[in-house]
């Protein structure tokens, strides 16, 4: 099978941004809030390059919200909005004027720009629900994002088929922290798409901590991801592939009804990782798209064949979800936040974007002429 990367279209440069010209940004009405008059200019430039049919430009965050409610003509609405971080005066005020956008306006993303992206920036927009963060001075590449931004918006599912229903995806791990590590910024990516994602959890780690405590972790973990939680309660560190595993997965499958399963590869030395893969092959037989992702266990026999492209946003959001699980963050080696962030552009490279998450596709029955590559 050949590597197929996860991009939702375009030629897409080293950083994972769009390089297109032309109509890429599809006579879209961009909402730009920036701070410099000159700089304003030049991204204007940008997007109408792109295919942006309007730029409207504010300085303030009063503008900028008032412009989000009220429109001036001929823009009936908004696709996508872009806001300067450098308005904000700190993190908390960059979170708020998001959380306002959100208010007044739900359904229409934000991409933040920012000088130099940080970890506490990006946190502060995670936590607006920003589509995605970007460096300001790179014009191109904001250009792509809002490309890529303005496509979702439109057709978040990136399934052409009229009526279609929210998709669905469910993710199971055997501990508490395995589908942050292996998942965590494609969980991020397709909850902020449209997706509903669940969270299946086979224990409640009493092998390397207090369950109480991991579980209350654990729930903070998907709500930073923005996916809701299932919890077993299966023994950790002796999980078996037999019928009560298989049938507390088939509980979630009923309950859910996923579109695509994400689990644990049969190529990886941990016993219940592995115990956890088989029971949900069986689970999820009748499931349409079976996939699995990499744990810090996994063998050099692990061969991924998909690799999911991640934004800066989404790589925050992995690494906020996995500090979620404090018990284990500051005692794993595999916890480090630099091997995680050196991983993802370790696979970065096969889809040719700045971060990725490889899946190994286990099987496939969705019809012929559906596939998407968001659908993964």
């Amino acid at each position: 099978m050949s590597q197929m990367p996860d991009l939702d279209g375009g030629d897409p440069s080293p950083h994972g941004f769009w390089r297109g010209t032309g109509a890429a940004l599809a006579e879209a009405h961009v909402l730009l809030g920036e701070r410099d008059p000159e700089t304003a200019l030049r991204i204007s430039g940008v997007l109408r390059a792109h295919g942006a049919a309007t730029v409207h430009v504010v300085a303030s965050a009063g503008d900028f919200l008032r412009a989000g409610a009220d429109p001036p003509e001929p823009v009936r609405s908004w696709d996508v909005a872009v806001w300067d971080a450098g308005l904000s005066e700190d993190e908390a005020a960059l979170t708020e004027v998001l959380g306002r956008w959100r208010a007044q306006r739900p359904g229409v993303p934000v991409v933040v720009t920012d000088d130099a992206p940080s970890a506490p920036r990006a946190v502060a927009a995670l936590r607006g629900r920003a589509a995605d963060l970007v460096e300001r001075a790179d014009h191109e590449g904001l250009a792509g994002v809002v490309a890529r931004v303005a496509a979702e918006h439109a057709d978040p599912l990136g399934v052409e088929a009229a009526g279609q229903n929210t998709l669905r995806m469910l993710v199971v791990g055997a501990h508490p922290d395995d589908v942050e590590i292996g998942a965590g910024g494609t969980i991020h990516r397709r909850t902020h798409s449209g997706w509903d994602v669940t969270i299946l959890t086979m224990s409640r780690g009493g092998g390397g901590g207090d369950p109480a405590r991991r579980r209350k972790e654990a729930h903070r973990a998907a709500e930073v991801l923005g996916a809701r939680l299932l919890m077993e309660d299966l023994p950790d560190g002796s999980m078996a592939d037999d019928r009560v595993t298989v049938q507390a997965v088939e509980r979630a499958v009923a309950e859910v009804g996923p579109d695509v399963v994400f689990v644990h590869s049969e190529s990886d030395t941990h016993q219940d990782h592995r115990a956890v893969h088989r029971a949900t092959l069986v689970a999820c037989r009748k499931v349409a798209r079976l996939v699995c992702y990499q744990s810090p266990s996994a063998t050099v026999s692990y061969r991924p064949n998909r690799f999911v492209e991640l934004s800066e946003a989404d790589m925050e959001a992995k690494l906020a979800a996995i500090a979620a699980h404090h018990s284990q963050a500051s005692s794993r080696w595999y916890l480090d936040e630099d091997l995680l962030r050196s991983t993802a552009r370790y696979w970065g490279r096969f889809s040719q974007t700045r971060y990725a998450e490889p899946l190994e596709l286990v099987h496939d029955s969705t019809p012929l002429g559906y596939y998407h590559a968001d659908y993964a």
